[in-house]
C-alpha cells in the first residue's frame, strides 16, 4: 500500500448525493471551520480489490472501505491543500464524506494521483457490458415575450442573459448526442430553476412545461427539444426579483429507455435582471452549450435480453467553444420564424475598437472658400441651397463641420437659447429610470478615443446630454447604441448643441421610431434592406438565404447607432455629414454600399465566416482613407425609388397583418389590453410627473414671490430711511455751506490783515536798516575824522602835550554805536517772529479748510 502519514483527519459526515461535487466541497469548508483535526494516516492499496484504512497515531484501523466503495474524490476548490472522498453502496443506505488536510498541496495532488491509479486498475478489469457511457450536448436559449405574443431571444453576454422583470420568458433547451450509438430519451419529467448552486431540493421551482418534449434529427444523431415557461405572476419567485445578477442553476430530468433512475443534467448560468422598461437593440449572443457524459452501471446479467441499467454518474465535459447556429436546430419543429441567432467570435479575434481614428482631414483652400460662400449665402436655414449635397458627399471641412450640422439640422443660436437650453436644464432633472444602463454604457461607448475613456470630461457630457433626452422623451427613453450617436456630436459641438442636434436626428430625421413599438419600425427597414439586397445583389440574397444569415444580424448595429459603433471616425463623420444633407435613406444606401463592396468576400464565406467579417475585417477595411471614400461614392450612387419603398412597406405591413391575424383571438385581445394599460400607465406616470413638476413649480413660485414681497418691504423700509437720511445731509449740506462761506470770509479778511501787518513790518525793517546804514556811516565818518584830527595833531606837536580826546569819549562812541546795533537786531527779530505769525495762521486757515470740506464730503456719503 502506498501510504501518507502527513495527513490530518478533518472528519466525515453524511452526505446527501454520492456524486456531487458542491455538497463534497461544502462539507470540506464545514468540516475545516469546525477545526476537528486529528493526525491520522491514510493507506491506498495498489490492489483494486484491497482495502482504503484511515488509521490512527498508534497504526490502529480508525475506518475502511473496499476500493469499490469509493464513489467518488475531489480537491476542494478554496483550500487547495484539502480533499476528500465519498464511500458507501449504491443503494445502500448513508453516502459517506471523509475530508482530510495534507501539508502542502503537492501532497495533497500525489495522493489523489494514488487513488486515480488505483481507481484506473478497478475500471481495466470492469467488464465493458456491464457499463455503458453516453456522450450528450445540451443547449440553452432563453426567450422572452414582447408584448405582442411573441417571445424572441433575449441578449446575451457569454453566459450572462439579459432578462427584463415582469416579463415571462420561455426556457429551451435542445439536447443532441453527438455519437452514433444513442440512448433514446423517452420524455422529460419537469425543468427547474434554483438559486446559486444550491443542491437542497426545496429551493427547486418547477416550470411550466406546455409542450411535450419535442423530438427530431440533426446531422449529429438524435435532437430533444425542451421547453419550459416562467410566468412571474403565477410563479412569483423572491430570489429572482429585483434588479442584479443572479446565479442560477438550471436543471432537467429526462427519462432514458432502459434506465431505472431518471437522468438529471444540470447548467450554471447568470441571469442578469433589468426593470420592465429597459429597451435593447437586436445585439450579439454567445451559444450556450454544455456537454454531459452519462455513465450508466448494469443491473441484470448479459444474457438478459431486457437489460436494465442504472444512473452511474452525470459529468460536465470540457467544451470547446466552437460557433454553431441553433437555428438549424429549430428547423421543422414549429418555433417559427421568430427564432433567431446573432453568433459574436471569441474575445480572441481582434476587432476594429469602437472610437478608433482621429476623422481629421485637410481641407484644400478651395474646398474652404466654397464652404464659406456657400454658408455666407445661406440665409434661410428652411431652404437649403441646391448645391449643398454634393459639396456634403464629398466631405465637410472639419473646421467648418460643426456650424454646417447646426444648419443642416436648422438650429439657430436663438433656437438653443430659447428652447432647447431650458429643455435640457429640466430634462436633467428627471429622475431616469434608464440610468443604470447609460452609466454602463459609457464605458463602452468609444473605448478606442481618449475623450471618452473613465474620467475624462467626455463621459460626464455623455452621461448628462443622454439622461436630459430620455428625460425629454419618455416614450423612447433611453436605449443602448444611442450613446454612440451622442458621443460623435460631442465630438464636434458643445454639450448643449449636441443635444439640440440630436434631439433633431431623434425627431426630425424620424430616428427615434425605430426604438417605438417593440422595434416594429426597425424590423421595417430590415425587410427593405432584404429587399433592395434582392433586387440588386440577387446572388448575394441567395447566397444568404442559403446560408440563414438574417439581416438584422449584420445590419442592427449598423442602423441603430448611424455606422458609429464598429467603423472609423473618419468615415463616421463622412456618413453623418451624408445623414443630415440627404436624410434617413443614407442608412440603406450606406448598408447597400458595404456589401457591394464586400460582394466578392461573402459569397466564398460560410455562415461562420461571414460572422467575422462583418464584425473583423470589414470595419478594418475602411481604416484606409481611399476605401472610406470609395464606400461613400458608391453610397451615392445607390438609386432606391421611392416607388419601391412604399411597395414594400406595404408588403410589410401586410405580412404583419396576416401574422397577428394567425394568433389567438383571446391571445391578440389580452396582447392589446396588456398594450393599452402600459401605454395609460406610462401616460398616467408622465402625468403624475407632469403634475408633481406644476405642483413643485407652483410652490416655487410661491416661496419666490414670499421672498420677492418681503425683499419688497425691506427695500421700501430701507427706502424711507434714505429718504430721511437724504433729508439730513441736504440740511448738514446746507449748514456746512454756510460754515464754509463765513470760514472764507475769515480766512480772507485775516489774509488781508496779515498781508498788511507784514507790509508795515516789512516797512519797519526797511527803516531800521535805513536807520543803521546811516548809523555806520557817521561812525565810519566820524572814526576817520578823528584818525585825521590825530594825525594832525601829531604833525604839529613839538613836544607840546595836545588835548587829544579822552579815551573816555571813545568808550561813549563805541557804546553808542552797540546800542544802535542792538537795536538794529531787536527790530529783525520782531520783523521775523510777525512773519512767523502770518505763516502759522494761513496754515491754521488751510487746515480748517480742508477739515470743514472732508466733513462735508463724509456726511453726504452717508
Amino acid at each position: 500500500a502506498v501510504v501518507s502519514t502527513q495527513s490530518t483527519g478533518m472528519g466525515r459526515a453524511v452526505i446527501g448525493a454520492s456524486v456531487s461535487n458542491v455538497e463534497a466541497n461544502a462539507i470540506i469548508q464545514e468540516l475545516h471551520d469546525f477545526n476537528t483535526e486529528s493526525k491520522v494516516t491514510l493507506a491506498i492499496p495498489h490492489d483494486p480489490e484491497g482495502f482504503v484504512k484511515i488509521l490512527d497515531e498508534k497504526k490502529e484501523e480508525l475506518h475502511s472501505d473496499p476500493v469499490k466503495a469509493i464513489l467518488y474524490c475531489t480537491k476542494s476548490a478554496k483550500l487547495p491543500n484539502c480533499f476528500a472522498f465519498t464511500s458507501g453502496k449504491k443503494g445502500g443506505g448513508m453516502y459517506y464524506c471523509h475530508a482530510f488536510k495534507c501539508k502542502d498541496k503537492e501532497i495533497c495532488m500525489r495522493v489523489l494521483n494514488c487513488m486515480a491509479t488505483t481507481f484506473n486498475r478497478g475500471l481495466k478489469k470492469t467488464s465493458i457490458s456491464d457499463t455503458l457511457q453516453y456522450d450528450f450536448d445540451l443547449s440553452l436559449e432563453i426567450l422572452e415575450e414582447d408584448g405582442t405574443g411573441t417571445a424572441v431571444p433575449v441578449p446575451q453576454d457569454k453566459d450572462t442573459f439579459k432578462m427584463r422583470e415582469g416579463k415571462n420568458h420561455h426556457i429551451i433547451v435542445t439536447v443532441t448526442q453527438p455519437n452514433s450509438s444513442a440512448l433514446i430519451l423517452e420524455r422529460c419529467c419537469g425543468v427547474f430553476l434554483a438559486p446559486g448552486d444550491s443542491s437542497d431540493p426545496d429551493n427547486y421551482m418547477l416550470l411550466d412545461m406546455p409542450l411535450e418534449m419535442e423530438m427530431g434529427s440533426s446531422s449529429t444523431g438524435p435532437l430533444y427539444v425542451i421547453k419550459g415557461v416562467w410566468d412571474p405572476v403565477t410563479q412569483p419567485c423572491h430570489w429572482l426579483t429585483g434588479e442584479g445578477t443572479r446565479l442560477v442553476t438550471l436543471a432537467i430530468d429526462v427519462v432514458a429507455s432502459g434506465v431505472l433512475d431518471p437522468i438529471r443534467f444540470e447548467r450554471k448560468v447568470h441571469f442578469k435582471i433589468y426593470p420592465e422598461t429597459e429597451r435593447f437593440f437586436l445585439s450579439s449572443r454567445y451559444l450556450c452549450q454544455q456537454g454531459y457524459i452519462v455513465k450508466l452501471k448494469s443491473e441484470t446479467s448479459s444474457e438478459d435480453k431486457h437489460r436494465r441499467f442504472s444512473l452511474d454518474c452525470v459529468t460536465e465535459k470540457p467544451m470547446t467553444s466552437s460557433p454553431s447556429r441553433l437555428k438549424s436546430l429549430f428547423a421543422g419543429i414549429g418555433f417559427g420564424d421568430d427564432y433567431s441567432d446573432d453568433y459574436t467570435e471569441s474575445e480572441d479575434e481582434e476587432a476594429l475598437i469602437s472610437g478608433t481614428g482621429d476623422g481629421v482631414e485637410d481641407a484644400s483652400e478651395e474646398t474652404l472658400k466654397m464652404w464659406n460662400t456657400l454658408l455666407d449665402n445661406w440665409t434661410d436655414y428652411c431652404t437649403r441651397p441646391p448645391e449643398l449635397v454634393k459639396l456634403a458627399r464629398k466631405g465637410i471641412p472639419n473646421s467648418l463641420r460643426p456650424k454646417v450640422w447646426m444648419r443642416l439640422g436648422g438650429l439657430t443660436d436663438a433656437d438653443i437659447t430659447e428652447k432647447y437650453i431650458h429643455l435640457y436644464d429640466e430634462s436633467i432633472l428627471y429622475e431616469c429610470p434608464h440610468e443604470q444602463v447609460i452609466i454602463w454604457d459609457l464605458n463602452r461607448t468609444f473605448p478606442g478615443n481618449e475623450y471618452f475613456k473613465e474620467g475624462n470630461d467626455g463621459q460626464q457630457k455623455l452621461y448628462r446630454v443622454c439622461k436630459s433626452y430620455a428625460g425629454s422623451d419618455q416614450e423612447v427613453g433611453y436605449c443602448q447604441g444611442l450613446s454612440f450617436i451622442v458621443a460623435v456630436l460631442l465630438l464636434h459641438l458643445e454639450e448643449e448643441k449636441a443635444f439640440a442636434l440630436f434631439s433633431v436626428i431623434m425627431k426630425e430625421y424620424h430616428f427615434r421610431d425605430m426604438f417605438k413599438k417593440g422595434f416594429q419600425m426597425l424590423q421595417l427597414k430590415f425587410y427593405i434592406l432584404e429587399r433592395i439586397i434582392e433586387d440588386q445583389m440577387p446572388d448575394l440574397w441567395e447566397h444568404f438565404q442559403d446560408h440563414e444569415l438574417n439581416t438584422h444580424v449584420y445590419a442592427s448595429q449598423w442602423f441603430l447607432t448611424l455606422f458609429s459603433a464598429k467603423f472609423p471616425l473618419g468615415l463616421v463623420y463622412r456618413i453623418v455629414d451624408m445623414f443630415l444633407s440627404e436624410g434617413p435613406d443614407t442608412l440603406f444606401k450606406v448598408a447597400v454600399s458595404l456589401l457591394k463592396l464586400s460582394r466578392n468576400e461573402l459569397i466564398s464565406q460560410d455562415f461562420e465566416e461571414m460572422l467575422k467579417y462583418f464584425r473583423v475585417s470589414l470595419p478594418k477595411r475602411f481604416m484606409n482613407k481611399k476605401q472610406g471614400q470609395k464606400l461613400l461614392s458608391t453610397a451615392a450612387s445607390v438609386k432606391i425609388k421611392p416607388g419601391k419603398l412604399a411597395v414594400w412597406e406595404a408588403q410589410f405591413h401586410q405580412l404583419q397583418d396576416e401574422k397577428r391575424s394567425l394568433q389567438d383571438p383571446i391571445r391578440r385581445l389580452e396582447h392589446e389590453l396588456k398594450q393599452s394599460m402600459e401605454t395609460n400607465h406610462r401616460l398616467e406616470q408622465e402625468n403624475d410627473m407632469l403634475v408633481q413638476h406644476l405642483t413643485q413649480n407652483q410652490v416655487n413660485m410661491r416661496h419666490q414671490l414670499d421672498e420677492l414681497e418681503k425683499r419688497n418691504l425691506d427695500l421700501k423700509r430701507d427706502l424711507t430711511k434714505m429718504t430721511s437720511q437724504y433729508q439730513e445731509v441736504v440740511d448738514n449740506n446746507t449748514t456746512l455751506s454756510a460754515e464754509i462761506l463765513r470760514t472764507k470770509n475769515l480766512y480772507h479778511s485775516s489774509l488781508i490783515e496779515g498781508d498788511n501787518e507784514r507790509a508795515r513790518h516789512k516797512l519797519t525793517i526797511q527803516e531800521y536798516h535805513s536807520m543803521c546804514r546811516a548809523l555806520e556811516e557817521r561812525h565810519e565818518k566820524e572814526k576817520q575824522e578823528l584818525n585825521q584830527e590825530v594825525i594832525e595833531i601829531k604833525a604839529q606837536v613839538g613836544g607840546k602835550a595836545i588835548d587829544i580826546p579822552s579815551e573816555q569819549r571813545l568808550r561813549e562812541l563805541e557804546m553808542e554805536l552797540a546800542k544802535t546795533k542792538l537795536c538794529l537786531v531787536e527790530a529783525n527779530c520782531k520783523a521775523q517772529e510777525y512773519e512767523h505769525k502770518c505763516t502759522t495762521l494761513t496754515e491754521k486757515l488751510k487746515h480748517y479748510e480742508t477739515g470743514v470740506l472732508n466733513q462735508l464730503k463724509a456726511k453726504l456719503n452717508r
